[in-house]
Formats: C-alpha cells, structure tokens, sequence
C-alpha cells in the first residue's frame, strides 16, 4: 500500500532529525567554538603569566630572607670558600659548588663544611633547592652572583651593578660593597613589567626610567632582568 503523501513528509522529518546535525548546523557550532576560544585563550594565557610572576615574586622574597639569614650568621653576603673564608664568586651558577646559591643550599653536615673558620657559624641550608637551570616562574635560567658596585652616586643603566631605591637616577648602594642579586635570561617585557609593578611601585614615570630604577632592571636589547637581594 502506497503511503500517503503527508506521511512520507513525516517519516522523512524524522529521518533527517535521527541523523543528528546538519552540515549547516554543525558549522554554525564550530563557529561558535571558535568565538569562544579567540576569547577566552588571551584570558587563559594572562592567567598563566600572572601565575609565573606570582612564582618569581615568591622565590625573590624567599631569596632575600635566606641572603638576610646567612649575612646575620656570616656577617657576609660573600659565599664561604673550602677554609670558611668569605671569597668572591662572580657566576652565581648553582652548578658550581662555590657559588653562593650552592652554598645556601648546603647542609651543614655536608663533607664541604670543614667546621674552620666562619663555617662553625654556617646554620644551612638557607633555602631548600636552587637550580640555575630551572627558573622560579620566568625566564630560561637563573644565577645569583655577588658582586662589587660602580661608586655611590653613579647613573644606574640596565647592565651595571648599580641599584636606585630613591628614584633619582643615581646608584644608593655604597662604594666599596657587594651586591647580589638575581638575574635571569629570556624574560619577556611584559613579564618583566609585571614583575616590576609589584616589587617596583611608582618607581620611575618612564618605561626607560622604570627598566633602570628601583629594584628590578632589564635589558631591553638581550632580554635580561636583574633583581636586587641584598649589599653589604
């Protein structure tokens, strides 16, 4: 028996509605997917970044309490050589056993701590890990160097040791001290000024003026940025 037309405009509804989404339909999902996500990724990436930063503004705090803890034992911010004398150590890469990151990461116990000299006062570890390799949130590595300054008073610049707390151009870190602090490889500008913003606020009124003042500084042209721990 042949079906009646307005049956046959029903049996072929239904099929049409069991096969699910139409091509037309289903570009009209993709391209509401594709909306949302032009959206909401820019959102997602500035979460991950503001999670970085909050990472390294940590580290650089816990940093400075261990530089802080280890000078009031020591009396220097200069790391203990194998006699358990302050000496000078210009790479501050963890890799060498010498370096002051190295050193604050030391037991006590351990088999370099000969107990002489400024080592009987040695209360490590200061912190519990530090790895140039592996940067606390920003950058591609990491060092802690100690180092001698420019003289009180010199133009502070992006690459020198210089460091201007009271935002007039000019380094307050006296003539004849150490410096150390940290600086990191491959750090973004706009990370950087994230960084700055917090540890940095109303230093400068120039992006210029904010990459050489305060406590952090960068160098635009290599992608570097140097932040201030502690000088004695």
């Amino acid at each position: 028996m042949y079906l009646k037309m307005k049956d046959r405009v029903q049996m072929i509804g239904k099929w049409q509605a069991d096969a699910g989404f139409t091509l037309i339909e289903m570009i009209g999902v993709l391209a509401v997917i594709a909306i949302l996500v032009a959206l909401l990724l820019p959102k997602v990436f500035d979460v991950m970044a503001e999670s970085k930063v909050r990472a390294l503004v940590a580290a650089v705090r816990t940093h400075k309490t261990a530089i802080v803890d280890y000078c009031a034992d020591i009396r220097s911010i200069l790391p203990l050589d194998v006699d358990g004398v302050p000496s000078v150590e210009t790479t501050g890469d963890s890799a060498n056993p010498l370096s002051l990151p190295a050193r604050l990461t030391l037991d006590k116990s351990d088999p370099l701590n000969t107990g002489t000299n400024r080592w009987v006062k040695f209360r490590g570890p200061y912190l519990p890990n530090f790895s140039s390799d592996v940067p606390p949130g920003l950058g591609t590595r990491v060092f802690m160097p100690v180092r001698d300054v420019p003289a009180f008073g010199t133009t502070t610049t992006a690459t020198n040791r210089g460091y201007d707390f009271d935002n007039d151009g000019n380094s307050d870190i006296p003539t004849n001290a150490h410096v150390v602090f940290l600086r990191f490889r491959s750090v973004a500008l706009q990370d950087y000024e994230r960084v700055d913003s917090i540890l940095d606020p109303g230093i400068g009124s120039t992006e210029a003026e904010r990459q050489v003042r305060g406590q952090v500084k960068y160098d635009a042209a290599t992608n570097r940025m140097r932040v201030y721990l502690l000088h004695k």
